[in-house]
């Protein structure tokens, strides 16, 4: 969930719980706007000061590698997926297409020789959400299983469902031309105090052990309140791609991160195998009561797993926070990860705060204000600090 994956209100709601993760919304859709109309938005909130790992402050690249504009008017890439197709890097993302950051938001494909430098392939968006119950269709996470390609990625109902999100599926056979289900394949339970009940979304695919480890966030309402909403990660496993078995919370937000200080749970995980072992990378949610929007995403972390079901380890701190970059002021998310030419190398979505985006906006949205940024350091030293 980013700047266009706003976990959107329902008007009315009847209980305190609904009322409480639902107000969320209403900050955010308030903020796009204000940056729209060119007024300048005041950031107001608490800062949670995190210190991220020193080895991967040094490895990232200052700048975004595939920023807000590039290759396609108003392209606001986000959300990456990368792959690693014989000697080309493949990424899936997402933009909005007719409005910025308002829907529909769809996945596109661009391809690169080093994985710095990026160009759309095809030039067009790979679905639409058009035909399916989702007004987006965002955050793709695409892995090759049994000679094809699936693709999950969050379906986003429109303004006032309950639930907001589920997951999709599509297929296809060269990772350009797709089929979709124009279904939900994993869906939230409606009842927002399970820890699945307001929304299920942000995949991130892995292929373990012959199925597919679908590895998800899930959202549902914090007993007490503070802060209203509880984020897990959640998983499910496929034999065939298309039927799963009963979803399942591995990760919980750590002692890292307290609810006390503010602190929601993960999102947007990816998953990489690396010896035998599940290595999770995900982002880290907060809430602001005066935040600007209140719900941000604020730094990305890493844990690993014997068997990537049970007893992830976490790190104590994490990989990248978003004080890091000048452009990653507002938020740093949706990372993606691959083993590559024994380096681990990670892209990750970011932009600057609300305020900072109004010469963004002016500049017809285009610039390194908002877009996916690139890291990487050496495996080995990775696997030394993971274990």
């Amino acid at each position: 969930m980013s700047i266009d994956g706003v976990v959107r209100p329902r008007p009315g709601a009847p209980s305190a719980a609904n009322r409480s993760i639902l107000a969320i919304a209403a900050g955010t859709c308030a903020q796009i706007l204000c940056a729209v109309t060119l007024t300048a938005c005041p950031r107001q909130e608490t800062t949670i000061a995190l210190q991220s790992q020193a080895a991967w402050r040094s490895a990232v690249r200052a700048e975004p590698v595939l920023p807000a504009g590039h290759d396609r008017e108003q392209g606001l890439w986000n959300d990456p997926s990368v792959l690693k197709m014989g000697d080309q890097y493949v990424m899936y993302m997402a933009s909005s297409i007719e409005q910025p950051f308002q829907p529909p938001i769809v996945p596109f494909r661009a391809v690169s020789p080093n994985g710095i430098d990026w160009t759309l392939s095809p030039k067009e968006p790979l679905l639409l959400a058009k035909g399916t119950p989702f007004a987006n269709i965002e955050t793709p996470s695409v892995v090759m299983f049994g000679g094809k390609y699936h693709m999950y990625y969050t379906g986003v109902f429109p303004k006032g469902a309950v639930p907001a999100m589920a997951i999709g599926h599509a297929v296809s056979t060269d990772g350009i031309s797709w089929k979709d289900d124009r279904r939900a394949v994993i869906a939230a339970t409606g009842k927002v105090s399970d820890w699945n009940g307001y929304l299920v979304a942000e995949p991130g695919a892995v292929v373990y052990r012959g199925k597919i480890y679908l590895y998800f966030t899930a959202m549902g309402s914090r007993p007490g309140g503070k802060p209203p909403q509880l984020e897990t990660i959640g998983l499910v496993t496929t034999s065939d791609g298309e039927t799963f078995d009963e979803p399942r919370i591995v990760l919980r937000q750590s002692e890292s991160y307290p609810a006390t200080k503010g602190f929601v749970g993960y999102s947007t995980p990816c998953a990489v195998v690396l010896d035998g072992k599940v290595h999770l990378f995900h982002d880290v949610v907060a809430f602001f009561d005066s935040g600007n929007p209140q719900w941000q995403q604020i730094a990305l972390q890493h844990a690993v797993s014997d068997d990537g079901e049970t007893g992830f380890r976490q790190d104590a701190k994490p990989l990248l926070v978003r004080e890091d970059l000048h452009w990653t002021s507002g938020e740093i998310l949706g990372p993606s990860a691959l083993v590559d030419d024994g380096r681990l190398k990670l892209w990750f979505s970011g932009h600057v705060t609300y305020r900072e985006l109004v010469p963004f906006v002016a500049r017809g949205y285009m610039g390194n204000e908002f877009g996916i940024g690139y890291a990487e350091v050496d495996l080995n030293a990775f696997k030394s600090a993971a274990e």
